[in-house]
């Protein structure tokens, strides 16, 4: 990892932009997932009102991963906030402890304890044995920077 120390100035809002894994992970889940759907309803003519709850939620599943995708930053005096598609998660600039530049290596020798590694964005709960316990919001593996809290630690694109 990259020990250097980035000022927080130099987080800026930006608008998240999708790496190639990224866009082909998220191409290749959601038409997996909607050829399945697809698949299941056909299906139901056969089988039945439990093909078509299944469709479902293969869709409604879909969604709801889909609103976690990270879409950007918007970087005030006082807050640093993630922006994504549903929602935003927000770190108060006097909570943070120290912002460090991370080498992609970190995340992909990261576990993903929740979340994911490439499809709708790379987003959720990981953990690495040098930097421990994180929670990542990003679209590509370029210019991440460890953020520490008081209460937790982010890596985020910057």
């Amino acid at each position: 990892m990259e020990n250097t120390k980035i000022d927080i100035k130099e987080i800026r809002s930006i608008r998240f932009v999708w790496d190639k894994m990224a866009n082909v992970m998220t191409v290749i889940s959601t038409m997996g997932m909607l050829g399945i759907a697809i698949f299941v309803f056909v299906q139901s003519r056969t089988e039945g009102l439990e093909m078509i709850c299944s469709g479902l939620l293969l869709i409604v599943v879909t969604a709801l991963l889909a609103t976690f995708t990270p879409l950007g930053l918007i970087v005030d005096d006082e807050y640093i906030v993630v922006k994504k598609l549903v929602g935003r998660i927000v770190i108060k600039k006097c909570d943070i402890i120290s912002a460090t530049k991370v080498d992609a290596h970190i995340v992909r020798r990261s576990g993903r304890m929740a979340g994911s590694s490439g499809a709708f964005g790379y987003w959720g709960k990981f953990r690495h044995r040098s930097i421990g316990s994180y929670t990542l919001y990003a679209t590509n593996l370029e210019r991440l920077v460890l953020i520490e809290t008081t209460k937790k630690k982010y890596v985020i694109n910057y």
